[in-house]
């Protein structure tokens, strides 16, 4: 998935008041996994992203790593992988990556 347009990727780990826990433990192993930029915790919608998420940032040599490591430890957590392009409706529909149950977007706001 590799693309010169690339600025890296993003990682949305999709949560609830549930499963709020597993999805921290996930992003803050990946975090000491890697060491990549992690955001904040959102418990309400953010940007496209309809429900509760957590971001996470990495390059775009480090992708075959990060989607080895989520694919292995997401449990049931939906997770959208996406590059950082100049187009944002394409790099969250058809040059997104989902692991898990994919979710609904809000694509209005592209």
């Amino acid at each position: 998935m590799k693309n010169s347009e690339h600025n890296g990727f993003h990682v949305h780990v999709y949560f609830n008041e549930h499963n709020i826990d597993c999805a921290v433990a996930l992003t803050e192993a990946l975090y000491k996994a890697f060491g990549f930029e992690i955001g904040n915790i959102n418990t309400k919608p953010i940007g496209p992203h309809p429900v509760w998420s957590r971001q996470v940032s990495f390059r775009e040599d480090d992708y075959q790593a990060v989607f080895q490591w989520l694919e292995a430890n997401h449990s049931d957590l939906s997770i959208l992988i996406h590059p950082l392009t100049e187009n944002e409706y394409r790099d969250h529909t058809e040059s997104a990556v989902w692991l898990g149950k994919p979710i609904n977007l809000d694509l209005t706001i592209f």
